[in-house]
């Protein structure tokens, strides 16, 4: 009789795949940041309140479209070509790194420079809200930070070493929630108010230590392998990555600037509609701090499985595996979809209970309850998309996400003035689920056909 290998179960085949390990740490790591940020917003509409999280939620879309402009697309194309580089020389992958660092380094410093000197105008004219204006010029000095850290990402990625962004993304949420509560607690004593600047304090106290971080792991990990001519800095990199990181990194900037009008316009749109201006920052605060943060509480799990897809699928391409890419193809629709009508029933049911215990706030009820709808599709759309990337067809995510968030603005200025915020929910439904049908519809023709 055959003996029953004990360890052949206790440590399956599928334990030692960098995808599932990954996508473990990654998952881990985003439902921690994600827990800390989720008490982190209730703690924070404790002090401010409803309109205070609106001023902070017209702030994040300037830091959104800098992110776009400077880091979102090197970064993928770091990781694309540090997975491709695997099978070559470790030192090229060396060389795409520090060539990205100097591309997204530069642009990110320039961003800076322009948005600190320029904080009251943007302030004022654009945004509309001369309150955010010490908002934007602290939010500024986080951005070369920032873009370091998401290149470092980029490079471990590539490599399947998801650990270490998993770690700096821990130590980037703790170190931001401490700063704030050690302010707070600093200035209660002394009996004054609460500014809203502790709030970009405390992101950039985040972003300088988790780019310190990666770039100690980076260190340690490049002693010895990161070295000779293919590991320098070369305009011949520097194109490869333009090449790959532009059609990505249009497409975030103009997504950005489409979500940063819709950002503007949604306030005036509620005012249009019969709101008060107080009252259309605090619905829209609500929104943007409690009910779509809380909707997307799941989504550490796709995000982290997002974030390992891409160069998965890089290499299975580049090996000409198509029935691997296949089964990535299939294994995620399945999962993300039933994830996301597990998600929509929690909602639904827990919906009074999450707003008025965690928030108490009725708005927050009736966002929560709306947005569960949302959710089978909310989650699909990231996924799916990193697998496109991965194929090498960035262009044509770009042309979806724009088409998608164009339907979306149509609602927020066609809608939104006739029938309220429902108007905007409803905007948010019909823009994702046509931005899934456009992307099943892409891959089915690149992976299912092929």
């Amino acid at each position: 009789m055959k003996q029953l290998n004990v360890a052949q179960y206790l440590k399956p085949r599928y334990l030692k795949n960098p995808i599932v390990l990954g996508t473990f740490f990654l998952t881990l790591a985003g439902l921690v940041t994600k827990l800390i940020g989720f008490f982190y917003r209730i703690f924070l509409s404790r002090i401010f309140q409803e309109e205070g999280l609106g001023i902070i939620g017209l702030v994040a879309p300037v830091s959104v479209l800098v992110h776009s402009i400077c880091a979102a697309g090197i970064q993928n194309a770091i990781t694309r070509y540090v997975a491709a580089s695997r099978r070559k020389k470790a030192a090229h992958a060396y060389g795409y790194l520090f060539t990205g660092i100097a591309m997204s380094l530069l642009l990110s410093a320039g961003m800076a420079y322009v948005i600190f000197t320029k904080a009251a105008f943007i302030a004022r004219s654009i945004i509309g809200e001369p309150r955010c204006a010490p908002l934007l010029q602290i939010s500024a000095l986080s951005f070369p930070l920032a873009s370091l850290h998401s290149c470092i990402n980029g490079f471990f990625y590539g490599k399947k070493k998801a650990n270490v962004p998993a770690a700096s993304m821990i130590i980037e949420q703790i170190t931001r929630v401490l700063t704030v509560y050690v302010l707070y607690s600093f200035f209660l004593r002394l009996g004054a108010r609460m500014s809203l600047s502790f709030v970009c304090i405390g992101m950039l106290v985040g972003e300088f230590v988790s780019a310190s971080f990666s770039s100690f792991m980076l260190a340690i990990m490049s002693k010895n392998a990161a070295g000779g001519k293919e590991a320098s800095i070369s305009a011949k990199k520097g194109r490869e990555i333009l090449t790959l990181a532009f059609p990505i990194s249009l497409n975030r900037i103009c997504i950005s600037l489409l979500s940063t009008i819709e950002t503007l316009q949604l306030p005036k749109m509620l005012v249009a509609s019969g709101l008060s201006s107080s009252a259309a920052l605090s619905i829209y605060g609500v929104f943007s701090g409690m009910a779509f943060p809380l909707v997307m509480f799941p989504s550490a799990v796709t995000g982290a499985a997002a974030s390992l897809l891409m160069p998965s699928v890089s290499e299975a391409q580049a090996a000409g595996n198509q029935r691997r890419i296949r089964h990535i193809f299939y294994m995620t629709l399945g999962v993300c979809f039933l994830l996301g009508v597990c998600c929509m029933m929690f909602f639904l049911i827990f919906a009074d209970l999450l707003g008025e215990f965690l928030f108490h706030s009725d708005a927050a009820v009736s966002q929560i309850r709306a947005l569960a709808f949302v959710c089978p599709f909310l989650y699909l759309s990231g996924t799916l998309a990193s697998i496109l990337h991965g194929l090498g067809k960035t262009g044509i995510t770009f042309v979806f996400n724009l088409l998608s968030i164009s339907l979306r603005l149509g609602f927020v200025f066609f809608l939104v003035p006739s029938i309220g915020f429902s108007g905007y929910i409803y905007g948010v439904l019909c823009s994702q689920i046509f931005l899934d049908l456009l992307i099943v519809l892409a891959l089915r023709r690149y992976i299912v056909y092929n």
